[in-house]
């Protein structure tokens, strides 16, 4: 894999995509090249820049992602649509990055990192904010 090659084909990934909650919020892809190790909490609050006390929730990118690849009897089209997109953006954070894992930051309103090693080295993923009140 060449350099930097993670962090666009992500990018590519959940390039239209918003993530729902009480706003409608794109998917970013991140990358950052000194982290080291499996992700953790304490490192996305570092390299997110939020407050090192700032509330946290981890699960995995299977968890998180149940909800958004099921799909429901009275789909239409475009719901259907948008399993699809959100089954191939999990397929790509599962092919191109290692110990991935979902962490969220903050209370209210919370920044959504989808997080593991990217395989040329650090860490990337991709980040987006929900609203949940």
């Amino acid at each position: 894999m060449t350099p930097n090659e993670t962090m666009p084909a992500l990018q590519r990934a959940a390039e239209g995509m918003t993530y729902e909650s009480e706003t409608d919020a794109p998917w970013t892809a991140f990358a950052w090249p000194t982290a080291e190790g499996v992700p953790a909490a304490d490192t996305v609050r570092k390299f997110g820049r939020h407050k090192s006390n700032a509330p946290v929730q981890e699960q995995s990118v299977d968890e998180f992602f149940a909800p958004l690849i099921a799909e429901q009897d009275w789909y239409g089209d475009q719901e259907k649509a948008g399993v699809a997109r959100y089954r191939s953006l999990l397929d790509a954070a599962k092919q191109r990055l290692n110990a991935a894992k979902v962490i969220k930051v903050g209370e209210r309103k919370l920044a959504v990192y989808i997080v593991g090693q990217a395989k040329e080295g650090g860490w990337a993923g991709l980040m987006t904010t929900a609203v949940e009140t």
